[in-house]
């Protein structure tokens, strides 16, 4: 099974690649197998709410030769990232989890433009980060791998419908959301160099 030395950040050769398929198919076959036998279906189907991103991704980077191809062209800038892209993930994913916990009075559409607006941050984290260190179109494929990713938490159409200018004329999201992703990339740069 994969352990904690043998791939941490994103997959940048080869052989990590074929170290996240293998411990990725493992864990989805036992995944699958405990649902199947384990859960009721409307269990099953949260929680395959909640990977269907990563078994998308995971299924070009495994199955697809031409994707892990070009996957693998980018190689030296992931090497080059993969600090910057902890940073932006584990930002997001608390962004997230605080929003999902808020128990105030809000309404389910402030908290999708919340969710989403965490998404934009995230994406835009990525790209900046990925930017600043590769080209353009490198960049670019890193930031739809981070899109796909991403919407194994925040999963909304409607995400396309909420702009980033929604997201900076938003005040929780300006004081929380926006100022902490920024800080983020800004802090992370100055650490990986």
């Amino acid at each position: 099974m994969l352990h904690q030395t043998e791939l941490q950040g994103i997959p940048s050769s080869k052989k990590d690649v074929d170290v996240a398929c293998s411990s990725f198919k493992t864990g989805m076959k036992c995944f699958d197998d405990y649902s199947r036998h384990c859960l009721a279906v409307s269990e099953q189907k949260k929680l395959e709410d909640y990977i269907v991103g990563a078994r998308y991704t995971f299924r070009f980077l495994c199955d697809d030769p031409a994707f892990q191809a070009q996957y693998l062209k980018y190689t030296t800038c992931f090497k080059g990232i993969t600090r910057d892209w902890d940073h932006c993930a584990n930002t997001f994913l608390r962004l997230v989890k605080e929003e999902m916990s808020r128990t105030e009075n809000i309404t389910a559409s402030s908290r999708l433009i919340e969710l989403c607006c965490a998404k934009h941050g995230f994406l835009k984290c990525i790209y900046v980060a990925s930017r600043l260190k590769c080209h353009k179109e490198e960049a670019i494929f890193i930031q739809r791998i981070a899109d796909t990713l991403s919407s194994t938490r925040v999963y909304l159409p409607h995400c396309e419908q909420v702009g980033t200018d929604i997201c900076s004329h938003a005040p929780y999201v300006t004081s929380s959301v926006a100022i902490t992703l920024v800080f983020s990339v800004v802090t992370a740069l100055r650490t990986s160099r």
